[in-house]
């Protein structure tokens, strides 16, 4: 099936098709029109391709694809697209590799991709460095190495990478020392970025780090681990042999305000010195052990924490 094949829509600017079961491509006689501007596809279950011309529109701003599972290519490159802002992929579980020529798409301020586990590689030359803020890197199962040139990418300020188990390579220079939030899961990730150094990104103020499984000491003791000053909130979720919180490594968190600790079973005290007096909120989920040194007026961990004025416990205020 064909959605639109019409000389009428030579001025479209946008165009949103979702929930067409027997659509398998959108332009099968020619092109998008050159006015074309906003595309959003969404649960067309049996979109293989966009056009048989394998070219985006030079004016197009914003792609986003969702939840399409037998779309396998986008287009074989990225030609003229060099308006393009925002590029969305979400679900697209056959979608095998981005368009070569991404480098070039000097607008580009938001990439995101999410669940595309059949997602190998991205293009050689890397992602634009001129305006990228957010890179979204979600469910890909099968990629094998995060974009060349991470650390190039100046304007780049949020970094989210989560569940891609097959990444076996880290940037040689690390990531962009301009990065404010950054999200990383797995010890693919958390080692080689650990060894590199997070204390080089200075200005860090947002750390999430999940599903270390073999890490006893976070910051790490033994290789001297170190986090930025700048940091002022920090989450740590699932360290199953999370035992204890590295003194020296949380001492220069002088900034730090928020501290989320979950799914930490065998962490059992805070350092010794303390916690940074600058912290405002404090959330401990299913964290056992701690909770239970953490109780009002009771616990050995309580001294530790009586200062800061926001504390729960596995989600229940524990001033009330």
């Amino acid at each position: 099936m064909e959605i639109i094949n019409k000389s009428s829509i030579s001025l479209l600017e946008m165009l949103s098709i979702s929930c067409c079961a027997s659509l398998t491509c959108i332009f099968s006689k020619g092109q998008f029109p050159a006015s074309l501007k906003h595309l959003k596809i969404e649960d067309c279950s049996e979109l293989t391709i966009l056009s048989p011309r394998d070219l985006l529109p030079e004016a197009l701003e914003v792609l986003v694809i969702k939840y399409c599972p037998k779309l396998e290519s986008i287009a074989e490159r990225f030609l003229n697209n060099t308006s393009l802002r925002c590029i969305e992929f979400v679900s697209c579980k056959n979608l095998k590799s981005i368009p070569a020529g991404l480098h070039n798409l000097i607008h580009l301020s938001d990439f995101s991709i999410f669940d595309c586990p059949s997602l190998v590689s991205f293009p050689e030359e890397g992602l634009p460095k001129t305006n990228l803020e957010i890179l979204y890197i979600n469910v890909c199962e099968k990629l094998r190495a995060l974009p060349n040139h991470l650390h190039d990418i100046n304007s780049l300020y949020l970094l989210y990478i989560q569940r891609c188990p097959s990444i076996t390579s880290f940037p040689q220079d690390g990531f962009s020392t301009n990065l404010t939030d950054l999200y990383i899961e797995g010890l693919n990730i958390y080692k080689p970025q650990v060894g590199w150094g997070l204390h080089n990104l200075t200005s860090l103020t947002y750390l999430s780090i999940e599903g270390c499984s073999e890490v006893e000491s976070f910051p790490q003791e033994e290789i001297g681990m170190m986090l930025p000053p700048s940091l002022k909130h920090l989450t740590i979720r699932s360290f199953p042999k999370l035992k204890y919180l590295f003194p020296n490594g949380f001492q220069n968190l002088t900034s730090l305000e928020s501290l989320f600790i979950s799914n930490c079973p065998n962490l059992t005290s805070f350092p010794e010195v303390g916690l940074p007096s600058s912290l405002l909120r404090l959330s401990i989920n299913d964290c056992p052990l701690l909770k239970k040194q953490c109780k009002r007026d009771k616990g050995r961990e309580w001294s530790k924490i009586a200062y800061i004025p926001s504390v729960y416990m596995d989600g229940k205020f524990i001033y009330d």
